[in-house]
């Protein structure tokens, strides 16, 4: 478990783009936003109303500290980084209240920004799924973060699609780590995904919410091991609740 720790806790306040995944086109996934930190990708995310992003938990801590709520911003609107669309401040942060951060269990949280998206083709709400993840389906998930272990992240969102992992599978993979509500994903070739910056960022089918990416098993890009999501259906109930706050 010491080791787990270790290696999840290293992701925490770095910026890991998806990993042999494809640029997007213009519109592609108008939910997707980078959440941002003085100018610098910190995770991504996705509009789940108006004027809440769905990110993962983690993504607000340095340490064991939470990250103040002035100096966030999210970018949305392009799919180039921090070029041709709009940014919101976030001013109030709701971190899912069961998230811990030594083992990322219900890494979830939710953004209320200062004022509402303009919806647009470009820009738009996912759907949350209502039930737990059908693991019979593909998603395809998105991100800006790097394309590589040690790369830098891309200027232009990429994205790949992912199978998930049954249940067993997943367990054996965690260990304790695994949690009802956790989802383990691999790409096409077998593989994880997600790197650096991609944390918080979405899983979807059509423009459905399936998960929220969390955290790469034993902290490699690129590796054999799964990337380990957030099963956004399961949370479909904390979501409306706090939407409804």
């Amino acid at each position: 478990m010491k080791v787990f720790v270790l290696l999840v806790a290293a992701l925490v306040g770095c910026a890991q783009a998806v990993v042999d995944g494809e640029f997007a086109e213009k519109g592609q996934f108008p939910f997707q936003v980078a959440l941002t930190q003085k100018g610098k990708l910190r995770c991504g995310g996705a509009f789940v109303h108006e004027r809440f992003v769905l990110t993962a938990a983690h993504c607000l801590f340095d340490g064991e500290n939470q990250v103040a709520e002035k100096g966030l911003r999210v970018f949305f609107g392009s799919e180039r980084l921090m070029m041709g669309g709009q940014f919101r401040n976030v001013k109030a942060v709701h971190v899912h209240e069961e998230f811990d951060r030594g083992t990322f269990k219900y890494d979830l949280a939710l953004l209320e920004l200062n004022k509402p998206a303009q919806f647009s083709e470009t820009v738009d709400a996912a759907t949350v799924n209502e039930t737990p993840y059908d693991e019979n389906e593909a998603v395809f998930f998105s991100g800006w973060g790097r394309t590589a272990e040690g790369e830098n992240t891309t200027y232009k969102l990429k994205y790949t699609s992912f199978t998930v992992l049954d249940t067993e599978e997943c367990k054996n993979y965690l260990g304790e780590a695994f949690y009802e509500g956790a989802l383990c994903l691999k790409n096409e070739e077998g593989h994880s995904s997600a790197c650096f910056g991609d944390y918080g960022g979405p899983a979807v089918f059509g423009n459905t919410l399936a998960g929220v990416a969390s955290y790469t098993f034993e902290g490699t890009c690129g590796s054999e091991h799964p990337d380990v999501f957030v099963d956004a259906g399961f949370f479909h109930d904390w979501v409306q609740e706090k939407l409804v706050e």
